[in-house]
């Protein structure tokens, strides 16, 4: 009964019903043998339910799924605990909580690893990806999702009619819409460079997947990813193989009733015809102010709205009709705040999520131990100490940024070191790690007080984030001194990195902050071909910072491991 059940529902779930597979795995849930079998059930669950728009169904399932993996050791412990912490990050990540997304999948990447299964470590590095582009770390993104689409490359056979293609197509997917994104983004910049480079990186991924989809049983797949090949053509000007793939994923939609689908190839559809004749730019116009009206549900994505804004704006803009494009210019600036807005209604809705679980879970531990407490006296205390390092585990994972700077902290970079070292030993890749000190930053409290030493240390964050937007992590590990971390960068590269940041930060303007002020900053760089200890980075690049400091500061010194 059970695994008929179970194979009915991926089969169902791999042709795009998801309702039906969600109704197939809540009925195997309801006769599932064990532990393990239910951990199978609720991780195939967390990876549909976002698909029907159901976030917080997928949250308690992925919650379930991992809490339930953690307590079934044995055969196949690690896959089980790689496949659920997967959908976990993906979950957060829909919710916009990037970081708890990210450890999630990090964890989920060393499962992953220490089970020696490829294609799980494939997809925890995809979803790492997705919980860096939630942080807007496009860069980071597309390299994880590099290595996830090289191993699924190795791992998966596209034409076998069972191989994962899901694994190879939400690689490619995510590559075209990770550098859609950036090319949105250099536009509303008006970086038009910017944005020629991402259009012409999102092409190759677009294309390819577009091809391998057609021999994709999933029509909600096949939607998604011709749509974002008409994004791509769209940006590139090429409207009229653009309006093909519009009519052929438009006519999936309606066929299958993909409410949101329709709505997006409308949109798509508005957008096109503001580049036509008047005519055809006046019908855009009034299609997009009903998209963006918000009358016909479901509303299409942010990222869609903020689009035709934008696009509504330049157009009548250029043709003079300014009080439309006034409007669009107000509609845009409303629509980021809706953004924000609803980034904060959604994390707040999942920690009440996480919290009602948590709860939960409390709630049946403690009668579980009054029911259970005459005859497993001899266990309480070890029950009540496995309570106590679940809630101190939770209370470190909320300590890990730094207050002051927006920054990854000391504990993070603690936590995150061990399993950069890893990566670089097991990927026979190189590692640089900096530790950056401020000089003389005592003077600037005794001169002008610790208000001004903290602008001064936000200032010296905020120049790191503009230089290392790629960087593997970026941490303030003590008052004055931050710690760069740089995987797969060999170590001449890594140095000009490190001079670039003394450089920036010397030419920096910090008269703005206060009259005469000056700073500079030293830094240690170690660097090692596939180290063993990360204790060893971190002493050597101490030494060689100690060297900068009493070679003269302002100034870099490396050394090796």
């Amino acid at each position: 009964m059970f695994q008929r059940e179970l194979a009915r529902a991926h089969d169902l779930s791999r042709r795009g019903a998801y309702r039906d597979a969600t109704d197939a795995l809540e009925r195997s849930l309801a006769v599932a043998a064990d532990d393990r079998e239910r951990v199978h059930i609720l991780t195939a669950l967390a990876h549909i339910l976002p698909r029907q728009g159901d976030l917080q169904a997928a949250l308690r399932r992925a919650s379930e799924a991992v809490a339930l993996a953690r307590q079934t050791p044995g055969d196949g412990f690690e896959a089980r605990l790689a496949e659920a912490l997967t959908e976990l990050s993906f979950v957060y990540a829909q919710f916009q909580m990037g970081r708890d997304a990210a450890q999630a999948a990090w964890q989920a990447l060393a499962a992953a690893r220490q089970a020696g299964d490829r294609v799980r470590e494939a997809w925890a590095l995809n979803r790492l990806a997705v919980s860096y582009a939630a942080m807007d770390q496009t860069e980071q993104a597309c390299q994880d999702t590099l290595q996830a689409l090289e191993i699924a490359q190795a791992q998966v056979d596209p034409h076998s009619p069972h191989g994962d293609r899901e694994l190879l197509l939400s690689c490619l997917n995510n590559l075209a819409h990770f550098w859609l994104q950036a090319h949105g983004e250099a536009l509303r910049n008006g970086d038009r460079t910017g944005a020629a480079e991402a259009l012409a990186q999102a092409g190759p991924y677009a294309q390819r997947a577009a091809t391998l989809v057609r021999e994709e049983p999933n029509p909600f797949i096949i939607a998604v990813t011709l749509s974002n090949q008409v994004e791509q053509l769209l940006g590139s000007g090429d409207l009229v193989q653009a309006g093909g793939l519009i009519d052929e994923y438009e006519a999936l939609a309606v066929r299958h009733g993909y409410a949101g689908m329709q709505r997006q190839a409308r949109a798509q559809r508005a957008l096109m015809g503001l580049r036509g004749d008047a005519l055809a730019v006046d019908a855009a116009v009034a299609t997009i102010q009903h998209l963006l009206s918000g009358q016909d549900p479901p509303p299409l994505p942010a990222r869609m709205r903020r689009q035709m804004s934008l696009a509504m704006y330049q157009t009548c803009k250029a043709r003079g009709d300014f009080a439309k494009a006034l409007a669009a210019h107000e509609q845009l600036s409303e629509l980021e705040r809706q953004s924000a807005r609803s980034a904060m209604a959604l994390q707040t809705e999942a920690m009440l999520i996480r919290q009602e679980f948590e709860q939960a879970q409390a709630r049946a531990e403690h009668a579980l131990q009054d029911a259970r407490r005459e005859r497993e006296r001899a266990d309480h205390a070890e029950q009540e100490h496995s309570k106590l390092k679940r809630q101190a585990d939770e209370l470190g994972r909320m300590a890990h940024e730094d207050a002051l700077t927006g920054l990854n902290n000391r504990r993070h970079a603690e936590f995150a070191l061990p399993l950069l070292v890893e990566r670089a030993r097991q990927e026979r890749k190189p590692i640089a790690l900096g530790l950056l000190d401020v000089d003389f930053f005592k003077r600037v409290n005794d001169t002008w007080g610790h208000g001004m030493g903290d602008l001064v240390l936000q200032q010296v964050a905020l120049c790191l984030r503009k230089q290392l937007r790629a960087a593997d992590l970026l941490a303030r590990v003590g008052g004055e001194e931050f710690m760069l971390v740089f995987v797969g960068v060999p170590a001449s590269r890594a140095l000009d990195i490190c001079e670039r940041l003394r450089a920036a930060i010397a030419r920096h303007s910090w008269k703005d902050l206060a009259p005469n002020l000056q700073l500079t900053v030293s830094i240690g760089l170690s660097t090692a071909e596939a180290p063993q200890q990360p204790q060893l980075l971190v002493e050597m690049a101490d030494q060689a910072l100690y060297a900068a400091k009493h070679g003269g500061r302002n100034r870099v010194h490396a050394m090796s491991c």
